[in-house]
């Protein structure tokens, strides 16, 4: 080259290129608008998949060529991208996207900026729940959103929850939430993955759930999956845990339990049936621990893989879970597994596509409880579990008249298996009118439930016998969206209109036999049996919706939301089929007024209210016919002659139960957002409420479904969170709800009361263990006031009834010096006054601690679980409790536990057994670290945690679990009883996150 300077400058500049192209480690940190750290940034190189997050403090460390381009982005902030340009130390500042983050609220059939709602709407973030091991949906909602209340009603492995929004409406129909899950309405939430979701919003007043018509009386909770984005991400997370049973009776030990009924006997005339060297023996032996067979250590997993990605226009996301636990009780056990994938498309900047699969199976094992809980208290500690012949000791000459509780545990097999399979596939299409589209959407939904049960030689007296119940059930929706959003000056109008179809059809068969000749394949095989029986079913009904709703906005400061819906049922007859559900709802933002922003004190101050009404199809199809029965009849000895009878009489005049609610609320954040509160005052009343009425022989006997009752619930909530402490290294966030519930039944069509019951206390209940009565709450407890027991001065008194000192006392009403069930009144109340929930999440770098209570109140329990270990008649002939050895004798006159007299006659079902439910719980509490990226080559993130649930109850319950009931979720006259019921766990969790 002629000019020798030309040639150095070129070698230069080549030497820089090929250094900028090599890769060098680049550090940083990435701060808010208030400096401090930001943690969980993702940072990205431009056009590549490496990558890596911030971790507490906001720091980051990757490797990245010195050319390439930084991309930081998080949910809330303003995404950036920034040139590397040969640095190693790269800060960054992002700036709060207030669009994104105004805009994070999913109501019904589309979104609203949080500032311009007007109804009463809790959002969950997942956030407060990402520090727990959880499972299962209603475990997110317990104590996180204020008026809704979640019963862990099962504790077993996969048992039932009971979710209530602002009380109970209907007495015959479910009171459980409409759940809607990316959009397709009424979907199961034991089969969604709380690792799988994006967003919870849950819609409490008439104003949000109108919008939903004749299935948002109960309330909505909406939920949106997860999406894929740009890139590959990789995220595994892992967990293992063991449980123990929280608390266990306290019983008496063999030796004393012996002298127990030794001293019974001798007061009642009776022979002792232990000798002195027996008890001395059981003394220094002991006896068997019932308990400590029946009960175990408990363990589970949890295993989730998820991988995302996509380009600027497809993303992808893929997830699997697998949920594995083997409850407290012996023999127990659930199983889950769930596949899902999200896709998403921009086919064009009008066009886009959407299409998300989902599979989910579950398998419960013996998760009821029953028989082995309650036989447990009923069995000696002086009866051998097993015999000679290794087998579990058939009878119990002392205690129990019923089976061994080991039986219950090992001869019989109930399982319940789902499988279900969900598509919801649409497209959204921008319309050449500017701020108009239309959304179109389609959801398959298939479920097989079968049901399998079976009972062995031993439990069932050598007739072993087996029934299997299968159904299909297929739910189809079509849902058309029209969205206009129209911003002139001071102006905003958003309007929607939807034309939504659902269609419902379940086909099923049972199976039953006993007689089984080859029992050792228990329900696989039951076409060898001495008699069985079959029937089948099937129902279909189907739904046609009109709605709309307009939102209106002048200067983002008056809000005023109107919506209506017009719902047509084929359960109705042709008189009744179609019904309006309206609302209407009014915000203020004063926040927004000059004279409070001149106070320089809120950040945010709303006032709304509002009035609507939902409804509800609380019957089964065809309730409005007159159904006939199959019947077996005998005549003149021959062999029975199949044929029909009519059953209860239809009615074509049912029409839908109708839910009118106010709701007045306010909104006020300070500190820029960094506290919030909220409080809300609702009343709801339900009319042409459902109820079965008898009808006279004359008339055709039986009942008759009408709409002749009416329901009230009302009630005051409360939120309180935020930020309080937040510095360079130290984050407190804490949120605080409390919820107070008052019930009452206005009218039952002019009767005076109506008495439900469960079925549960099988022997224990001489009546309806609940009575509906105007002025009294749903699931008030029907049965006799106890006063104690009669004491030495009620001789006389006692004598009138047949008793003498020490015999139960029971209230006469009547004064007739009997007591019978004349003398049953209203003894307890099954539903909480307040309910609470406080969460609290502590960050101190790369440390995170989670510390969860939740909270129940005034609530009272039926506690028939101690009633027969503490009655000594029924199945369970003696004492076994600790208790007894405060009974009433000489000396001991002050007791209110009865003595031992020939004249004993105990009622269970009484106030001596209503306890006080109410607990504070330590739901609880978790410790995790996030690992420096370094860990891993900068290559990802990984974060390990322990976690403790269920840790301290603070109750004076006296079972094992003031949480857990028999009864189901579809029932709420009749709740609350513990009669064997499977207790909650506590659980001890060890779990890895790893991201990549």
């Amino acid at each position: 080259m002629k000019n020798p300077v030309k040639l150095v400058v070129l070698l230069l500049l080549l030497g820089q290129n090929f250094a900028f192209a090599q890769t060098s480690r680049i550090t940083g940190k990435v701060t808010g608008p208030d400096n401090e750290g930001l943690p969980g940034v993702n940072v990205q190189v431009e056009g590549t998949t490496t990558g890596t997050a911030t971790d507490a403090a906001g720091n980051f460390v990757l490797n990245a060529p010195g050319t390439a381009s930084l991309i930081f982005s998080n949910i809330g902030y303003t995404s950036q991208t920034v040139p590397v340009n040969g640095r190693t130390v790269v800060n960054v500042q992002l700036a709060e996207d207030l669009k994104t983050l105004s805009e994070v609220v999913v109501v019904g059939y589309g979104t609203q900026r949080k500032t311009d709602v007007t109804g009463a709407l809790t959002a969950i973030s997942t956030k407060e729940f990402a520090q727990q091991p959880i499972t299962r949906l209603d475990q997110v909602l317990q104590g996180r959103a204020a008026g809704v209340q979640v019963t862990q009603a099962n504790g077993a492995p996969g048992g039932d929850a009971r979710i209530r929004v602002r009380g109970a409406n209907s007495v015959l129909g479910d009171n459980n939430p409409l759940y809607v899950i990316d959009g397709y309405v009424g979907a199961d939430f034991n089969f969604i993955n709380p690792n799988d979701i994006a967003t919870i919003q849950v819609l409490k007043d008439a104003a949000s759930t109108s919008i939903y018509g004749s299935r948002g009386a109960n309330g909505v909770v909406i939920i949106t999956t997860k999406r894929g984005a740009k890139g590959i991400k990789v995220m595994y997370e892992g967990q293992a845990s063991v449980s123990n049973v929280i608390k266990r009776y306290d019983v008496l030990p063999a030796g004393e339990f012996a002298e127990i009924v030794n001293a019974r006997a001798t007061a009642t005339g009776s022979t002792p049936p232990f000798t002195a060297a027996q008890i001395t023996d059981y003394r220094q032996n002991g006896g068997t621990d019932w308990q400590d067979l029946v009960y175990r250590k408990g363990s589970g997993q949890q295993h989730q893989v998820t991988v995302s990605g996509g380009s600027d226009k497809s993303t992808f996301l893929i997830s699997g879970n697998y949920v594995g636990q083997k409850g407290i009780v012996e023999n127990s056990d659930f199983k889950r597994y769930i596949l899902r994938t999200n896709l998403t498309t921009q086919l064009n900047d009008k066009l886009s596509l959407r299409l998300n699969l989902s599979g989910t199976k579950t398998q419960n094992h013996n998760t009821n409880g029953g028989g082995a809980l309650i036989q447990v208290l009923a069995w000696a500690p002086t009866t051998p579990a097993y015999g000679s012949d290794g087998q579990p000791t058939f009878t119990d000459p002392t205690g129990s008249v019923y089976r061994n509780p080991l039986d219950f545990l090992y001869d019989q097999s109930i399982n319940a298996d789902r499988a279900t399979f969900n598509v919801i596939g649409g497209l959204n299409y921008k319309l050449p009118i500017k701020g108009l589209s239309f959304d179109v959407q389609y959801a398959v939904n298939y479920l097989n439930a079968q049901n399998l049960s079976f009972t062995g030689q031993r439990l069932s007296n050598n007739n072993p016998n087996a029934s299997r119940y299968s159904a299909d059930l297929v739910t189809l929706q079509n849902t058309n969206n029209l969205t206009y959003n129209l911003t002139v000056g001071n102006h905003s109008i958003t309007a929607v209109g939807v034309l939504e179809t659902q269609q419902f059809t379940n086909r099923n068969f049972t199976a039953t036999a006993t007689g089984l000749r080859f029992p050792q394949l228990g329900f696989d095989n039951i076409g060898g049996n001495s008699a069985a029986s079959v029937a089948s079913g099937y129902q279909k009904w189907t739904l046609l919706s009109l709605l709309g709703r307009v939102n209106y906005a002048y200067k983002d400061r008056y809000l005023v939301t109107a919506a209506v819906r017009r719902d047509g049922s084929s359960k109705f007859g042709p008189d009744n089929k179609y019904s309006v559900f309206p609302s209407v709802a009014l915000g203020w933002r004063l926040s927004e007024e000059p004279f409070i922003k001149d106070l320089n004190v809120f950040s945010n101050l709303k006032l709304r209210g509002s009035w609507g009404m939902t409804g509800s199809q609380a019957i089964n199809p065809y309730a409005t016919l007159s159904p006939y029965n199959t019947v077996f009849v005998a005549y003149n000895n021959t062999a029975a002659v199949a044929g029909v009878n009519q059953g209860n009489q239809g009615n074509q005049n049912l029409k839908w139960e109708t839910t009118r609610q106010t709701d007045v609320g306010v909104e006020m954040e300070f500190m820029n957002g960094r506290i919030h509160i909220e409080a809300d005052y609702f009343n709801k009343n339900t009319t042409d409420l459902l109820l079965n009425a008898a009808l006279p022989s004359y008339a055709g006997g039986g009942t008759q479904t009408r709409n002749i009752g009416e329901v009230e619930n009302k009630g005051f909530e409360f939120t309180l969170g935020g930020t309080p402490v937040r510095s360079t290294d130290f984050q407190w966030e804490t949120n605080l709800n409390l919820s107070t519930l008052k019930n009452k039944v206005i009218s039952l069509g002019g009767l005076a009361r109506l008495g439900t019951g469960t079925g549960v206390g099988a022997g224990m209940s001489t009546t309806n263990e609940f009575m509906l009565m105007p002025g009294e709450p749903l699931g008030s407890y029907w049965g006799l006031n106890y006063l104690g027991t009669f004491k030495p001065g009620e001789a006389d008194l006692a004598a009138r009834f047949g008793r003498v000192r020490g015999d139960p006392h029971y209230e006469d009403l009547n004064g007739d010096n009997s007591i019978t069930t004349d003398d049953f009144k209203i003894i307890g109340r099954s539903f909480p006054k307040l309910t609470g929930g406080w969460n609290n999440t502590f960050t101190y770098k790369g440390l995170t601690l989670n510390v969860f209570f939740n909270a129940v109140f005034g609530v009272d329990k039926l506690n028939y679980t101690r009633a027969a270990a503490l009655s000594g008649s029924g199945d369970a002939r003696q004492f076994i409790l600790s208790e007894i050895r405060d009974y009433y004798r000489p000396g001991n006159e002050a007791s209110d536990i009865p003595a031992f007299t020939r004249t004993y006659q105990p009622f269970t079902q009484s106030s001596r057994f209503i306890e006080d439910g109410s607990f504070v719980r330590l739901k609880n509490v978790s410790l995790s670290y996030n690992l420096p990226t370094a860990f891993i080559n900068n290559k990802g993130t990984i974060r390990v945690f322990f976690s403790a649930t269920n840790l301290l109850t603070f109750t004076r319950y006296k079972g094992p679990d003031p949480e857990s009931s028999n009864v189901g979720s579809n029932l709420d006259t009749a709740i609350g009883i513990d009669y064997g019921s499977y207790p909650n766990a506590k659980n001890y969790t060890l779990g890895l996150n790893l991201g990549f």
